[in-house]
């Protein structure tokens, strides 16, 4: 990724518009805004969006607002794609026309104009750039710009002026006043700036005439259901106190036929020091008082409920507005929703029913829902996660049951439609059961998302909207891809995006995989419901629920912990489990990034992909010795890194980091699902305090409870800062601790070892968690130390003690390699065995990794070129850049084949582009025909040889099995 690409990452993520003067109104009328043709500007305190006034312009027909500005402003093409202007326009009562906005050169031309309609009433966003403007845009000269009134009598207000604005906001939201202003948010990309766009289609549903009984006892059900769901049995005390605090920092007081108060802005506009609140505010408020008015019935709280909804909707939260950006309110808005249904009674009794029904109907977006699912449609985690409920909510909440019935089926037949394979590295499940958010695997954004969708198949279970079969199993993979990377609850450093110490399953995720099991048999067995799903719910779930007590009635128990090696290349990620501990290795290529990294989270994390080789081996991240505090950020274990200064490793970038590597050869892959490996082909990328001649060739070979880490090929020039390939960094505490070398106990805090490895005499080092490291070649290090960090989002100090290890190559190596083996608590009878005789290393260089495992009998094959062999037992030939993994079977081979390359084309933040199929040819000794035939594979025959075509995609492994032919 270049740096271009990556500044434009920055500006789609943060988005934030870098203002010129505001102007406010609040010390006068400017002397540039001038009036003509018998207009008249005052300044008034009846309406206000900022501060305690605004400029009131009463107006004729034809009437001119001028504005002369100080300095001419000649747009460049950088200029006009930047550039543009804000303000916020107060209407009192809604019209059919528009105020015209005309941008005038020296000579008087028009070359830039556009239209703000006056179809509603209160304050409305009037947002836009340049590029998006009418006009012929051939004279580039701006001296000043007016405002035209319509043909008719009347006036409107402003305030928040800012002109010109250096760079509009990116996500800028087209609305019913200005629906052409960002062509950007016509991109797929742009999920919650398209509500306008999306209110434009009509249902291809038909209006039911009347409903049957059958209808409507399956709309009480999902209504019942939903009340059920929602009721939280009492009112929370600190809800309710919240909500009156606000409210009275709010000071909402009705003024002309609105109001005034503490203005509503979106978080990118919004100034907190001035008392200006933002949607989670009015979630606050309006939450707060619903519950007090739904279980305390609270007439107060009733009142104010409702004199909170005027005074958002005469804001600007109201049907047909984008309120400048709307960009990420989902998260700012559930509990509206979770709570307008509790208050739908009093809703639909409500005078102001019909602006507070659109209004919630409008920003749930279920307008979407009128049309199938677009396929290719990015960012469906925020959008189910944040908007799901908000969209069935909503469809409950008309008057009409016959709408309701409608909404819902075009509701679920969205869900069914939007629960599909998403192809490329837009949002949403792989076929490999990973959930993708901002163009990558992200866990954290997996949970809640889950549950959501698993919350809505619960409400429509056994009903005509329950989603179909189809959509309800890809929904089964991303649950059975979180239980396989969790343990129990929790997921490794290396995929958890900008959140390194944090993100795990929650109750509600949890109670998913109840929710699914319960809509029927995903597994093919013909049994009630799910016995799979219901006893991985019984392991997870600690608490004794209706859905547990029932699966246990029916004989199921708690399913044991997942076991296995499981590959997700979407993520360039494998997952090796055994027994209760779980084992996170994780690299990068083109089309995965390596780690999330913001202006202020994950500052130090650039590492997380370097080849991580993580083990959890307890139920927590902190059970397992991984701890924010003093933790070390050039030491993720299993990782080859340069050892930097924090100053060094923090973000490299203003903005958002999200490096791509320039290498494809990275990912895992597995045989029988039950063992596996992991290859990375490791370059750093050229950014500020990055080392771009920096490579390694790792692979890691999972066998059993044993992992054979090998390394070849690793230099840099960096002649500052030592290289190392890290072993483990783990918790260490005083008195109960201590970690063990070549048998010696070690447990003071201060201890430090430096140590030769040699093949013939390998170092054995035991860590404080029952793991065992024999190191054949490098020199390592070995330290028992407090250690001082630097917090990841405030860089503030901590401090932690921790026991270390790890390789050093030294700097700016040439050429590096290493081997260990990593036993995962071995059993006290395992102990006995010799386990680096367990093994053989065939071949490690910077051509190959292979491997000979003794007792699984597998020979795994991590081809960094293309290998050929006189020697090889079975194969004469395999391409480069090639996964394989075997083993005997009496006169049968079980053959694995995995090039974990996406082949994805389109390079770019996201993209809808599918991988595509790579065709990898293997000729083998001997003949070989497979027991069954398959699509993904080719057999042909020549001489005494076997030539095997393997057609390989989504990172996937290709699974075969050959019998031996006589000769």
């Amino acid at each position: 990724m270049t740096r271009k690409h990556l500044l434009f990452i920055l500006a789609l993520l943060c988005g934030q518009v870098s203002f010129a003067q505001l102007i406010g109104f609040e010390t006068g009328i400017p002397k540039q805004f001038q009036t003509s043709d018998k207009g008249k500007i005052t300044l008034s305190t009846q309406y206000y969006k900022e501060g305690k006034q605004s400029l009131e312009w009463d107006f004729r027909s034809g009437s001119k607002l001028n504005v002369a500005l100080e300095q001419p402003l000649t747009l460049d093409e950088r200029m006009e794609n930047s550039y543009g202007i804000t303000l916020w326009i107060y209407n009192e009562a809604p019209q059919q026309d528009s105020i015209r906005f005309e941008f005038l050169s020296p000579q008087g031309d028009v070359s830039y104009w556009f239209n703000f309609q006056l179809a509603s009433a209160g304050w409305r966003a009037c947002w836009i750039g340049f590029q998006h403007m009418k006009g012929d845009k051939q004279n580039k000269e701006i001296t000043s710009y007016r405002l035209i009134a319509p043909e008719r009598k009347g006036r409107i207000f402003l305030d928040r002026l800012t002109f010109p604005v250096k760079k509009m906001n990116d996500r800028t939201t087209p609305d019913l006043q200005m629906p052409y202003n960002n062509s950007l948010s016509y991109r797929d990309l742009w999920h919650w700036c398209r509500v306008w766009q999306w209110e434009q289609y009509e249902y291809d549903i038909p209006l039911p005439t009347t409903l049957n009984q059958a209808e409507k006892d399956e709309l009480c059900t999902v209504e019942q259901r939903l009340t059920t769901a929602l009721d939280i049995q009492k009112a929370p005390r600190e809800a309710v106190s919240k909500a009156y605090n606000v409210f009275q920092k709010a000071r909402i007081q009705r003024s002309g036929t609105g109001f005034i108060g503490a203005p509503i802005l979106t978080p990118d506009e919004l100034d907190r020091s001035k008392g200006e609140i933002s949607w989670n505010d009015l979630e606050t408020m309006l939450s707060g008082f619903a519950y007090d008015t739904y279980y305390n019935h609270s007439e107060t709280s009733r009142k104010n409920y409702f004199t909170v909804w005027d005074f958002a909707i005469d804001q600007g939260f109201s049907f047909g507005s984008g309120m400048g950006t709307n960009h990420h309110y989902g998260y700012q808005v559930r509990k509206i929703y979770t709570t307008a249904w509790l208050m739908r009674d009093a809703i639909w009794k409500a005078p102001n029913r019909d602006n507070i029904l659109s209004t919630l109907i409008f920003w749930s977006a279920l307008q979407e829902t009128r049309q199938p699912y677009q396929y290719g449609r990015d960012e469906l985690l925020d959008s189910w996660h944040t908007l799901l409920m908000a969209k069935t909510v909503s469809a409950l909440l008309f008057t009409d049951e016959r709408e309701r019935v409608r909404a819902l089926k075009g509701l679920s037949r969205w869900v069914s439609s939007s629960l599909q394979y998403t192809p490329g590295t837009i949002g949403g499940i792989k076929v490999d059961g990973t959930t993708f958010h901002h163009g990558g695997f992200y866990p954290a954004y997996t949970t809640g998302v889950l549950a959501t969708v698993g919350q809505f198949i619960s409400l429509t279970n056994n009903t005509v909207y329950e989603p179909t079969e189809d959509a309800r199993q890809v929904l089964k993979s991303a649950f059975i891809a979180m239980r396989n990377y969790s343990n129990k609850y929790e997921w490794g450093i290396g995929i958890s995006g900008r959140h390194p110490f944090g993100g795990s399953m929650k109750a509600d995720d949890v109670a998913a995989f109840a929710h699914l099991a319960l809509s029927g048999d995903l597994s093919g067995e013909g049994n009630a419901f799910d016995h799979h799903l219901a006893a991985d719910y019984l392991r997870l779930c600690e608490k004794d629920t209706p859905e547990a007590r029932y699966f246990k009635a029916q004989g199921i128990t708690p399913a044991p912990a997942p076991q296995g090696f499981f590959v997700y290349n979407y993520g360039a990620a494998g997952i090796f489990r055994r027994n209760d501990w779980m084992v996170t290795l994780k690299g990068y290529t083109t089309d995965v990034w390596g780690s999330e990294i913001y202006r202020k989270d994950n500052r130090y994390g650039r590492y997380q992909s370097y080849g991580s080789v993580q083990i959890m081996g307890y139920p927590s991240r902190l059970a397992s010795g991984y701890d924010e505090n003093g933790w070390d950020w050039n030491r993720l274990p299993g990782t080859t890194t340069i050892h930097l200064p924090f100053e060094l490793l923090d973000s490299p970038l203003p903005g958002t980091t999200m490096a791509h590597s320039r290498e494809n050869f990275s990912g895992s892959s597995s045989l029988e699902n039950r063992n596996g490996m992991f290859v990375t082909k490791l370059m750093e990328r050229e950014l500020k305090n990055f080392t771009p001649d920096f490579v390694a060739r790792k692979s890691v070979f999972c066998f059993g409870n044993r992992m054979i880490c090998l390394g070849s090929g690793i230099k840099n020039s960096n002649n500052s800062y030592s290289t190392e390939t890290t072993l483990f960094q783990s918790i260490f505490h005083k008195g109960i601790n201590s970690i063990q070398i070549n048998g010696d106990e070690h447990k003071e805090v201060g201890f430090y070892q430096k140590i030769n490895c040699k093949a013939e005499q390998p170092t054995c080092i035991k860590d404080s968690y029952n793991n065992y490291y024999f190191v054949k070649d490098g020199k390592i290090k070995v330290q028992i130390a407090e250690q001082k960090s630097l917090h990841e989002k405030t860089r503030a100090v901590t401090q932690g003690t921790f026991a270390s290890s790890w390789i050093d190559h030294g700097k700016a190596p040439n050429n590096a390699t290493y081997e260990y083996m990593i036993w995962i608590q071995p059993t006290s009878e395992e102990l006995k065995k010799q386990a680096l005789q367990s093994y053989e290393v065939l071949q490690r260089n910077n051509d190959a990794h292979i491997v000979h495992d003794y007792v699984t009998g597998i020979t795994a094959y991590a081809l960094f070129e293309s290998f050929e062999s006189q020697t090889d037992k079975l194969f004469h030939s395999i391409p480069a850049e090639t996964m394989v993994m075997y083993r005997n079977d009496k006169d049968k081979i079980i053959l694995s084949v995995c090039d974990p390359n996406l082949n994805i084309s389109e390079k770019t933040y996201t993209t809808k582009e599918p991988s595509r199929i790579i065709k990898k040819q293997l000729e083998l000794k001997g003949l070989w025909k497979p027991t069954k035939n398959s699509k993904q594979t080719e057999i042909s025959y020549k001489a005494n040889s076997t030539s095997l075509t393997v057609y390989c995609q989504h990172g996937q492994p290709v699974e075969i099995t050959l019998i031996n032919l006589p000769q």
